[in-house]
C-alpha cells in the first residue's frame, strides 16, 4: 500500500473535524460533540500508541495493524524490516564468504584488540596453534603463545614492523614466521607461516657447510706443513711452483675459516651468551691485529671514547669489528688513512670504520654484504678476500637489533658505521686503556 503524505491525513481530520461539528450544531450541542469525538480520538491514538511501544519491546511478534495515519505508520515499519532482512543477510552472505576465505588460507590468521586479546581466529590457527573455538576468544594472545620472544616482539609493533621466527608453542619441532599488520585503527591481525620446510633446509645448508670446512680443512692443514717444509728448502725448479701453492692453501684456509665462522653466527647458537662488552680494551686488540696487516703501510688512527661499553655476544662482536677494520685497511692504498671510532651518539652506542680506499661503485652497496658478492672480477683475488667477511658483520649486527650503513664514494674511500640501539649500551669505568688514549689517537705510519 503506497504512503500518504502528510496533507492528506490533515485534510481528512480537518473534513472529519467539521462533519462533527455540523452534526453537533444539529443536535443543539456542538461543544459537548467536539469534545466527545476528540476524547475518542485521543483513545484511538493511545492504543495506537501502545501497540507500536508492546512491538518495539518484542519485535519479533508482527507489526500491529490499524487504519488511517497509523496503517501508513505500520506500513512504512515493515517496508523498513524488510529491507534490514535482506540487508542482514547480504551481511551475513558476505560473513560467511569472508570466513570460508580465510579458513581456505594455510596461514594461521588471528585479530587481536589494543589490550593484545584474541577476538577471532581462523581454521589454520586451531591446527597450527591448537586454539579452541570458542573457549580461547577473549584470553589475551601471550597467554596461549607462551614464548618470550614473541612477547617482546609484540609489544614492539606499534613502533617497529619486522617480522619475528619463532619455534611452535605446540613444541611440535615446527617453526613459524609471524607478522602483524594494524587494522581498524587499534586492531591487529597475527599472521603465522609455517617455515619448518625452509628452516630444516637452511640448517642442513649450515651444517653441510660447516661439516665439510672441517673436512676439508684438516688434509688442507697436512699440504700446507709440507709445503712450508718445501719453502724452507728451495731448489730453482720448484720454488716458483711451492710459492704459488702455499699461497693458494692459504686462501683456501681464509675461505674454510670464514665459513665455519658465518656457519658459527647464523646458527644463533651463542646468542644466549650475552654479556657486557669492554669495547675499548676489544678495540686495542684489533688496533694490534691492524698493525700486523697493515705492516706500516697506512696510517691507522683509533678514536675511543672511554667507558662506553656493549651488551652483547662477545665472540660475534669481535669477528665483525674485526672484519670491518681489515676490510677497510685490505682496500686501501699505502700512505692512507684507516679510521676506527667509537662513541655514542643520540641514538646509542656507535663504530664507525672510514678509509681513504678505493671505494665502491653505487650500484653494488645495496649486495656488499652478500656472501661471496665481489666488486669487480679482480677486487677480492687482488686483497685476498674470501667475499663472506661483510656476510658476517651483517648477520652479527641484526642479531644484535643494530643498523649497518655503508656510505662509498668511488676512489674516494668508504665509511662503515653500525648504530646499535641505545639499549645496548652499559656505561663502565675508564680502563686502563685509556691511560694510553692520546697514543690510541695517534696516527700510526
Amino acid at each position: 500500500m503506497p504512503t500518504r503524505s502528510w496533507r492528506f491525513h490533515a485534510a481528512r481530520i480537518l473534513l472529519l473535524t467539521l462533519a462533527i461539528a455540523l452534526l453537533g450544531w444539529a443536535i443543539g450541542h456542538p461543544w459537548l460533540t467536539l469534545g466527545t469525538a476528540a476524547m475518542i480520538y485521543l483513545g484511538w491514538q493511545g492504543v495506537n500508541l501502545w501497540q507500536l511501544y508492546r512491538w518495539v519491546k518484542e519485535p519479533s511478534s508482527d507489526i500491529p495493524q490499524s487504519y488511517g495515519m497509523w496503517a501508513d505508520i505500520y506500513d512504512g515499519i515493515s517496508i523498513m524490516e524488510v529491507r534490514n532482512r535482506r540487508q542482514k543477510q547480504k551481511y551475513r552472505s558476505m560473513i560467511g564468504e569472508f570466513r570460508s576465505l580465510t579458513n581456505a588460507l594455510p596461514d594461521a590468521t588471528l585479530a587481536i584488540d589494543e589490550n593484545d586479546v584474541i577476538t577471532w581466529f581462523n581454521h589454520a590457527a586451531e591446527t597450527l596453534l591448537d586454539l579452541k573455538n570458542p573457549g580461547d576468544l577473549g584470553q589475551p594472545v601471550t597467554n596461549l603463545i607462551r614464548e618470550p620472544r614473541f612477547a617482546d616482539w609484540l609489544a614492539v609493533q606499534g613502533v617497529v614492523q619486522s617480522p619475528l621466527e619463532m619455534a611452535s608453542p605446540r613444541g611440535d619441532r615446527r617453526w613459524l614466521a609471524v607478522d602483524a599488520v594494524a587494522f581498524r585503527e587499534v586492531q591487529r591481525l597475527l599472521i603465522l607461516h609455517d617455515t619448518t620446510e625452509v628452516h630444516d633446509l637452511e640448517k642442513i645448508r649450515r651444517d653441510f657447510v660447516a661439516n665439510i670446512s672441517h673436512e676439508l680443512r684438516t688434509p688442507l692443514t697436512v699440504v700446507q706443513g709440507y709445503l712450508e717444509m718445501l719453502d724452507k728448502h728451495p731448489e730453482d725448479e720448484v720454488a716458483v711452483a711451492v710459492a704459488k701453492m702455499l699461497k693458494q692453501t692459504s686462501q683456501m684456509q681464509s675461505l674454510l675459516d670464514d665459513l665455519l665462522e658465518l656457519s658459527r653466527v647464523q646458527s644463533g647458537a651463542a646468542r644466549s651468551n650475552e654479556e657486557v662488552l669492554n669495547v675499548e680494551a676489544l678495540l686495542m686488540q684489533h688496533k694490534e691485529q691492524a698493525e700486523e696487516i697493515s705492516a706500516g703501510r697506512h696510517q691507522l688512527v683509533f678514536d675511543i671514547e672511554p667507558g662506553v661499553g656493549l651488551a652483547g655476544v662477545a665472540t660475534d662482536l669481535k669477528s665483525a669489528f674485526g672484519n670491518l677494520i681489515a676490510n677497510a685497511i685490505k682496500y686501501t692504498p699505502k700512505n692512507r688513512t684507516v679510521k676506527v671510532e667509537w662513541f655514542t651518539s643520540n641514538d646509542g652506542p656507535c663504530l664507525r670504520v672510514t678509509d681513504e680506499g678505493i671505494g665502491i661503485p653505487t650500484r653494488d652497496i645495496p649486495r656488499i654484504t652478500e656472501r661471496f658478492y665481489r666488486v669487480g672480477s679482480g677486487r677480492g683475488q687482488k686483497t685476498g678476500g674470501t667475499g663472506l667477511g661483510l656476510a658476517i658483520v651483517k648477520h652479527v649486527v641484526n642479531a644484535h637489533g643494530a643498523e649497518l650503513k655503508i656510505e662509498s664514494e668511488l676512489g674516494a674511500g668508504s665509511r662503515f658505521t653500525v648504530q646499535f640501539p641505545a639499549e645496548r649500551l652499559r656505561l663502565q669505568a675508564a680502563t686502563a686503556a685509556n691511560e694510553t688514549r692520546p697514543e690510541n689517537s695517534a696516527e700510526d705510519g
